[in-house]
């Protein structure tokens, strides 16, 4: 694949990395002079300092033959402008933007609602075939993380599926046995994608051993994650009373989801559904501007003017005693701080925003339950749409150790037509999932399942086995 990237920022460097490892071809276009240097310095790449929407420099560096142009600048009118350019021009190529204003993002989502994507010709609305928005991303894997009372870090599959990175306790009765002895423990009926942290994160076979203090990521039913928790002694947090550090445009949209879920348990209480206790929700913010906003967005909310840290603060509004925290302000070193801190002083679960995926260590060690790394989140976004039509979803785990990768077996692809005994490697990927061309639910598979082109299957690879993915999905 052939892709154009404009801005040598963090984000444009790291997804001209995962470009490159996958042995794509990558132009980065960046006006900046030291940007360049710094990118020239760290890629192995075609790098340009010249201005990214303007279209001769585009052509002459070869668009025509492009396949996607990923628009990466800080100027969200730069980004959009481009790739309305490039669809003027060549509107097969595939067109991602990220933009950062959400009043922009809000304005798209809703046109494409009341338009129904029925647009002329089936041309995208600003010529933008995906457009990201940062902090869209970011709330919607925190609000994960909080639904499941941040046992750990899950996602979301298809079929009411997830995957969840759980830490195992010192008192688990999974500590100390191998994968193969899994099924004598009373309630297990779930399959281990992945065993470890970081570096040493491994695919399981019979013989791993599981041990206290290591994380395991889990397929299961998105209804056994308490069973899990309960497993592997990282119980989940009820989440009755809420607290949300941060309130710019990342805080808002996890605390408005916070705000739905109550309202929808209220319904369900007030018309003879199961009961469930409403949660309370408090936000902490330093800005007096901004908590103003957030009183009159959350009137049923509890807005709270200063340092989410001072200690009369934590006494009098009582923040110690909170089920689940997410600092998720616009500080990325200062939420590891403010979730750290409240939870060695009592809070029984935190979620933290951080800048990267390299801080997962570092937030694991500090007692933070789940970190969501800004750029990692946005790279895996764009890459979802950046591995061809026949992949879906590409998610990052075990700090970029390993891949989860959804999508459908391409026709002609290696292992297309064989059997999983015949296709597995030991050690070199798992299928987790699957589901037969032509409908039905996703199921675990066996080593007689078949690996029919057309099949949905959802699989764990080692971030640089490229080579795997081409064999699924060409």
């Amino acid at each position: 694949m052939k892709v154009f990237i404009i801005g040598a920022g963090f984000t444009g460097i790291a997804l001209s990395q995962t470009l490159i490892a996958e042995k794509n071809s990558v132009t980065l276009i960046d006006n900046d002079p030291e940007r360049v240097r710094h990118a020239s310095d760290q890629l192995d790449c075609t790098v340009m300092e010249a201005n990214g929407n303007d279209l001769e420099v585009l052509e002459s560096a070869g668009i025509a033959s492009a396949d996607a142009i990923v628009t990466l600048t800080e100027d969200d009118e730069i980004n959009m402008i481009t790739c309305s350019l490039v669809d003027a021009v060549y509107p097969n190529i595939l067109k991602i933007a990220r933009v950062r204003n959400y009043a922009y993002y809000d304005a798209a989502a809703a046109a494409r609602r009341r338009l129904k994507v029925a647009f002329p010709a089936g041309r995208p609305l600003y010529g933008i075939d995906v457009m990201l928005n940062p902090d869209v991303e970011v709330a919607e894997a925190v609000t994960r993380a909080m639904a499941y009372g941040a046992v750990g870090s899950v996602i979301e599959l298809e079929d009411g599926y997830v995957l969840a990175t759980v830490e195992i306790g010192e008192a688990s009765p999974l500590a100390g046995l191998t994968v193969g002895h899994l099924a004598e423990v009373p309630g297990w009926h779930f399959i281990i994608a992945s065993i470890g942290s970081g570096e040493n994160s491994l695919l399981p076979n019979g013989n791993s051993l599981i041990k206290a203090g290591e994380s395991i990521s889990v397929v299961l039913k998105e209804g056994d994650v308490s069973v899990l928790a309960k497993l592997t002694c990282s119980p989940a947090a009820k989440a009755r009373r809420v607290v949300v550090f941060g309130a710019d445009r990342p805080g808002m949209l996890v605390a408005e989801r916070q705000v739905v879920g109550a309202r929808r348990e209220l319904w369900r209480r007030l018309f003879g559904a199961r009961p469930s206790a409403c949660r309370e929700l408090v936000i902490v913010d330093r800005d007096q501007e901004l908590c103003q906003k957030a009183a009159r967005r959350f009137p049923e909310a509890r807005i709270l003017c200063g340092d989410v840290t001072d200690e009369a603060l934590l006494a009098e509004e009582r923040l110690t005693e909170a089920d689940l925290l997410a600092a998720v302000s616009g500080n990325p070193e200062l939420n590891l701080v403010t979730a750290a801190y409240l939870r060695s002083r009592g809070v029984k679960k935190a979620v933290a925003l951080t800048a990267n995926v390299s801080y997962g260590d570092i937030a694991r060690k500090l007692g933070i339950d789940v970190a969501v790394p800004v750029r990692g989140t946005v790279v895996d976004g764009i890459m979802s749409h950046l591995r061809g039509r026949n992949v879906w979803s590409v998610h990052s785990i075990c700090e970029n150790r390993f891949m989860l990768v959804e999508g459908r077996v391409a026709e002609g692809a290696r292992f297309a037509g064989l059997a999983l005994s015949e296709a597995a490697a030991s050690g070199g990927f798992l299928v987790l999932l699957y589901r037969k061309d032509g409908g039905g639910m996703l199921q675990l598979p066996s080593g007689d399942t078949v690996l029919s082109p057309g099949a949905h299957v959802v699989i764990i690879a080692a971030s640089d086995d490229h080579e795997t993915l081409h064999k699924f999905f060409l």
